[in-house]
């Protein structure tokens, strides 16, 4: 790591420091712990697994909720089903990590951020779930407890998740906005060859 150009002396502070470089490259894969904290690599995979079991947690529950929509349920089970399919809509805006969205929920919805927090969103939901009095809502409400027990530990273990988290959305934003670049690109070549 450089010193701070006060600590240098003045024949070293009067030579010019080299341009940084910068070329379009490949992503390359992402260093999680930055130059101070240690690299874990099985960070990228428990964010995976994470990520999965909270879409697939959240679709669910949505279908259940949805079913249960279908009976022309009480206006108690009909309001619960409605609370229900909007939490875990929002579960799964959370994790597509499309950048609009993202920014929305961590504006609007910052708890989701907090393993606390979470935590409790998700013993909520798994509530509802439980009070559908089926098989199926016992097996969805079970599900979401488990899961809401493994967010609350990936977020406690690993501390660097949030800005490993950042990085991918962001190289997945610039992998999106290549592709739509491209495809932009193809249309319009095809425009001017007609």
């Amino acid at each position: 790591m450089d010193s701070p150009a006060w600590l240098q002396d003045s024949s070293a502070a009067a030579a010019p420091a080299p341009a940084p470089q910068v070329a379009a490259a490949p992503v390359a894969p992402v260093n999680i712990g930055g130059d101070d904290e240690p690299a874990e690599p099985d960070l990228p995979g428990v964010i995976l697994t994470m990520r999965l079991a909270n879409m697939g947690v959240a679709a669910a529950m949505i279908a259940i909720s949805v079913i249960g929509l279908i009976g022309f349920p009480g206006a108690s089970t009909f309001v619960l089903s409605l609370y229900a399919i909007v939490g875990s809509t929002l579960i799964c805006c959370l994790e597509t990590q499309l950048k609009f969205v993202r920014v929305m929920i961590a504006v609007n919805f910052g708890f989701l951020f907090s393993s606390i927090w979470r935590f409790l969103f998700y013993l909520l939901l798994a509530s509802i779930a439980f009070s559908y009095e089926k098989l199926r809502g016992q097996v969805v409400g079970a599900a979401f407890v488990a899961v809401a027990f493994y967010n609350t530990y990936v977020l406690c273990r690993y501390p660097s998740y949030r800005k490993i988290r950042e990085k991918i959305a962001e190289e997945e934003d610039r992998r999106i906005e290549a592709r739509i670049s491209k495809e932009v690109k193809k249309q319009m070549a095809s425009q001017v060859m007609k």
